[in-house]
C-alpha cells in the first residue's frame, strides 16, 4: 500500500467521527456562537496566497529556462 492510501486508511475513522461529532450533539450551542463564514474565508485568502506564490515561482523558473540564464 502506498504511503497516502495508508494514512487515508487511517484517518478515514477519524474524519467520520469528527463529521458526525458536529453534525449533532452537545456542541451544538459551542459551534453555533461561531461565525464559520469568517473563518472559511480566511483559510481561502490563505490559500489563494501559497497558490500565487507557488505559480508565480514555477511561472518564474520556466520563463528562466526559456531564456537560458
Amino acid at each position: 500500500m502506498k504511503t497516502q492510501t495508508k494514512a487515508l486508511v487511517a484517518l478515514a475513522p477519524v474524519l467520520l467521527v469528527g463529521s458526525s461529532v458536529f453534525a449533532v450533539g452537545p456542541y451544538d450551542g459551542i459551534t453555533a456562537a461561531v461565525d464559520w463564514s469568517a473563518v472559511i474565508t480566511g483559510i481561502t485568502a490563505i490559500a489563494a496566497l501559497v497558490a500565487a506564490v507557488l505559480v508565480v515561482k514555477r511561472g518564474s523558473k520556466m520563463l528562466l529556462s526559456m531564456i537560458g540564464r
